[in-house]
């Protein structure tokens, strides 16, 4: 089958998904980690780059990292994770730990608000996941007022039954609540076999859409392949959604060759759930669309129980709520001045709501009422600080840096956003000592400290025309982190200035195939003199993202460009 033939476009499967016969599913659904990156759980090449790193260390090798890695047998392998992860943590019980501590900020971004909304409209009864976060689960029962069955057993999957109801989140791995869970080769290489019979069993009644999953468990990936080749199994079709230009894995390749399989191309987790809820005709519950309301609604069977009470401790607790909504719905009607019943409105949460939409105007308002609350919040000043930043109000992320300083003198976050802050001002040296300054609060080989401070010192010494401080700082983190596009972007203008063009434009040629982001993009074509490219990936970054207006005036990237029309009608006008 050619690649034409095996592929559909992303509003042909929205409308396969919204096409049900008596409100009956077509399709059941399989979400993998990566729906989950955006809601704060720690991406997989991200766990890799950990483990890489601290097998290199642990085997004091005398290469660099690069040549040790080079010849590792697992080094790229499809079963990487799994391989590494068995080597770092001997035990069950260890693996859990970590797994825990990856997921335990975890909160559902807006694809997760959506797609508990699409499950609580039946459009999907079934959900399969390798995943072992709860995020799903979660946003069902804060956001969508539904219930999912979750099972994470394969000794209780047996029991569920394909005609119930109710949702069911099927966990083919585990829970990382329970030692059972499976993370490594051996453990991965099948299914129990309640799961796998389960999984066959709503096979045939469903197709199957694939969102979020890179296909590299074994067990998965060989039954999938089982099936596709019998008859009788999903019969509306299996749809395997990719990001824009992903390249899938040799697995997910040869599924596809298959009849009954086709790749879907989107934007995102979150971007699909968006355009599916849309395309469903879905209204946001109250939860999300009228959070005040829909908490009055919660707390009133509190205050009505349907009969009477008379403990005197529980009906003083009555009363106090009671009051405290009064209060509460006055507030939120304007019919009372903002006082200190202010401090019941969820200030934050509304921030972060109004940042998932990238309304930062409204979220920086929330947030100012938040940090009111909770004056020593160092997350939400961080927060804060970065919005300032992307809104062009720099003197604030000066006072709001200072103050993180203040609360927490040996964190490296309150330096950092300091010397941001000062490059936008045209403080170059001020930045550059702040950047050092936070460098001192680091950990040696940390993210925080090569992908964050040094890739934004070697930023401002390309501003302040220092190549040679520029290209080693550069040089440094790109080493720790072959992924770190925006280091190696300024080691090439570095090279640039100092007059090795030709080494410059072919890393980047080498690399540009492999970068998404439109920004980056833009940056890369900026230094590689492609003005045209140049200017259409940063017109459609902006489009997505006003904060990228902002940084473009004071990237190194754009210097050559700052003062042409063209980039001014982009960046300075409208």
């Amino acid at each position: 089958m050619s690649e034409k033939q095996n592929k559909r476009d992303k509003i042909h499967l929205i409308n396969l998904i919204g096409k049900r016969s008596n409100s009956t599913p077509n399709f059941a659904l399989l979400i993998g980690a990566g729906a989950s990156i955006s809601s704060d759980v720690k991406p997989t090449c991200q766990m890799i780059d950990e483990w890489r790193r601290q097998l290199y260390g642990q085997s004091k090798a005398k290469e660099s990292f690069d040549e040790w890695l080079q010849k590792q047998d697992w080094y790229k392998d499809e079963e990487e994770y799994s391989s590494l992860f068995e080597k770092v943590y001997d035990q069950r019980s260890q693996r859990r730990i970590y797994i825990e501590e990856c997921v335990k900020n975890a909160k559902p971004s807006w694809g997760y608000i959506y797609l508990a909304n699409i499950i609580a409209h039946n459009y999907f009864n079934v959900i399969f996941t390798p995943n072992f976060d709860d995020l799903l689960n979660e946003a069902c029962f804060l956001y969508a007022d539904c219930r999912p069955i979750v099972c994470a057993h394969d000794s209780a999957v047996a029991d569920i039954r394909v005609t119930s109801a109710r949702p069911k989140i099927i966990k083919l791995h585990g829970d990382f609540l329970y030692d059972s869970i499976k993370n490594t080769v051996r453990e991965t290489e099948t299914l129990e076999k309640n799961m796998r019979d389960k999984f066959m069993q709503f096979a045939r009644e469903y197709g199957l859409v694939v969102i979020g999953y890179g296909g590299n468990d074994r067990s998965i990936m060989d039954i999938l392949d089982t099936m596709l080749m019998s008859e009788g199994y999903f019969p509306n079709g299996l749809y395997w959604c990719i990001r824009n230009d992903d390249r899938v894995n040799k697995k997910v390749e040869r599924l596809m060759q298959r009849e009954n399989a086709y790749l879907v191309e989107i934007d995102g987790f979150d971007e699909f759930m968006a355009e599916l809820h849309e395309g469903l005709g879905l209204t946001l519950p109250n939860a999300v669309r009228d959070p005040f309301q829909a908490t009055t609604e919660k707390l009133n069977r509190f205050i009505s129980p349907g009969k009477e009470v008379k403990h005197p401790i529980i009906k003083e607790d009555i009363m106090e709520l009671e009051r405290k909504i009064k209060r509460f719905q006055l507030i939120v009607s304007g019919k009372t001045p903002v006082g200190e019943t202010d401090k019941l409105v969820p200030y934050h949460a509304l921030g972060d709501l109004m940042h998932a939409v990238k309304d930062y105007k409204n979220a920086l308002f929330n947030y100012e009422k938040a940090l009111i609350q909770s004056p020593d919040d160092i997350d939400l000043m961080k927060k804060m600080a970065y919005l300032y930043d992307w809104t062009g109000d720099f003197e604030k992320t000066l006072a709001i840096s200072e103050k993180i300083i203040n609360k927490a003198p040996n964190n490296y976050l309150g330096y950092y956003l300091k010397g941001r802050c000062l490059s936008h001002l045209k403080r170059f040296k001020d930045a550059i000592a702040a950047f050092t300054e936070a460098l001192k609060y680091t950990a040696e080989n940390s993210e925080e400290r090569y992908r964050y401070v040094i890739t934004s010192r070697s930023n401002v010494f390309l501003l302040d025309g220092n190549w040679g401080d520029a290209l080693s700082d550069a040089e440094k983190a790109s080493q720790v982190n072959s992924k770190n596009y925006s280091a190696i972007g300024n080691k090439c203008i570095a090279l640039k200035k100092l007059g090795r063009k030709e080494d410059a434009k072919k890393i980047l040629q080498d690399i540009l195939p492999e970068i998404k982001d439109r920004y980056m993009r833009a940056c890369f074509f900026a230094t590689l003199d492609d003005k045209q490219n140049m200017l259409k990936e940063l017109t459609e970054a902006i489009k997505a993202d006003s904060k990228w207006k902002v940084i473009a005036k004071i990237d190194p990237d754009f210097a050559d460009y700052r003062e042409e029309s063209d980039f001014r009608k982009i960046v300075y006008e409208g």
